[in-house]
């Protein structure tokens, strides 16, 4: 049996370039569940890399999301059709009709408009690579032109993506195919039953069912209060719940180290100003907070002692309520040691919030982002 192995990629630039390569390598099989397939330069480049592939004899099937990839179609993706790439959509919007075709609902257009209207807060938000299902891509990146750095067209985001070797990946497969099926009920019935029997400190964290969103929310409150060093947080969308807003300041009063990391200047204006209000009470309760300067902090990861967690999820209600995500707890030490070091490197290009800064901030913004927590459910 091949080795098990972790490598991260903090740069956009060598993730994709790693990852066309393996596409270029696939021999049977990739599935793609991303929430964002954006048809640019990057994303055409990737799309030829498929086609190939396909032509090769590789099975390929493609679930994009129907908010964040809401022009799925095209010339691009006719190609992909005729290359013999399946792709389809997790719950369009309801106005893109022409999308309904590339779900599995076979109900009259009405019946369909009416179903996506229901399901339009619930997106798939995972992004999720499977090659050979030996190789795994998890992260927080898309294929989106601007994870690239600016030297090659792109805006420099600052994520973060595991590659996994030789993973058990058997709880992924099972979650892509509930999603791409939406046969739900003896799916996530299966999922429930597969991490009932694991441990807690299990490898891949997922939450397809409201047992699993139970069962990981409860845990992460658990592994914050029993926390005996630090709790490092990256999130790109910062608005917690009272429940983990409640956990976080109470670590910090008790002396554990708590540091948040967030972009100073987010690609969703209205989540930093809901963040912002959280700053006062974190920073009377002990909590330091860091703005990232150079470009969007899109990283979600997350730093508990020696606990490391990287994924898709963020510190808000989308990520705990409604949206589909994956994590992975890092099991490498080296790994682990990784993120805790760009966690450091990342606070050398942040500006530290301190409480004379929240005295200044302009009177509307204040008022902006107590209103965008009355809508805190849905951003």
């Amino acid at each position: 049996m091949k080795a098990y192995t972790e490598h991260i990629f903090d740069c956009g630039d060598r993730y994709f370039d790693a990852l066309i390569e393996d596409i270029r390598q696939a021999q049977t099989s990739i599935e793609i569940e991303i929430y964002a397939f954006q048809i640019d330069p990057l994303g055409q480049t990737i799309i030829e890399t498929l086609i190939h592939a396909a032509q090769r004899g590789v099975h390929i099937r493609i679930l994009v999301d129907g908010a964040g990839t809401p022009n799925w179609g095209g010339p691009q993706v006719q190609a992909l059709d005729q290359a013999g790439i399946e792709s389809k959509v997790f719950h369009p919007l309801p106005w893109r009709l022409s999308q309904f075709n590339r779900t599995v609902s076979k109900k009259p257009w009405i019946t369909n408009i009416i179903h996506f209207l229901t399901k339009i807060n619930s997106r798939n938000h995972r992004k999720i690579i499977i090659i050979d299902d030996t190789i795994t891509y998890i992260g927080s990146r898309n294929i989106d032109q601007r994870h690239l750095s600016t030297a090659r067209g792109g805006h420099a985001w600052r994520d973060t993506t595991i590659r996994l070797s030789n993973a058990p990946i058997e709880a992924l497969k099972l979650a892509f195919e509930t999603s791409w099926s939406n046969q739900s009920y003896l799916l996530k019935q299966q999922l429930n039953r597969h991490f009932k029997s694991l441990m807690t400190g299990r490898l891949i964290h997922l939450n397809d069912s409201h047992y699993l969103r139970r069962s990981r929310h409860q845990q992460l409150l658990k592994r914050i209060a029993r926390a005996k060093e630090r709790v490092w947080i990256t999130s790109a969308y910062f608005i917690p719940n009272h429940f983990l807003l409640k956990k976080i300041k109470e670590a910090a009063h008790s002396g554990i180290d708590v540091r948040i990391l967030v972009p100073h200047a987010s690609d969703v204006p209205i989540i930093s100003w809901a963040s912002e209000s959280f700053y006062h009470s974190l920073r009377q309760s002990g909590v330091r907070i860091f703005e990232y300067l150079p470009s969007m902090l899109h990283a979600k990861t997350l730093i508990i002692d020696q606990w490391v967690l990287v994924g898709t999820s963020n510190f808000n209600h989308r990520s705990i309520l409604h949206d589909l995500e994956v994590d992975i707890a890092l099991t490498d030490p080296k790994s682990r040691e990784t993120i805790i070091q760009h966690f450091k490197k990342d606070l050398n290009h942040t500006q530290e919030i301190l409480n004379p800064g929240l005295q200044r901030r302009p009177w509307i913004k204040r008022i902006l982002g107590r209103l965008c927590l009355i809508i805190k459910y849905v951003i």
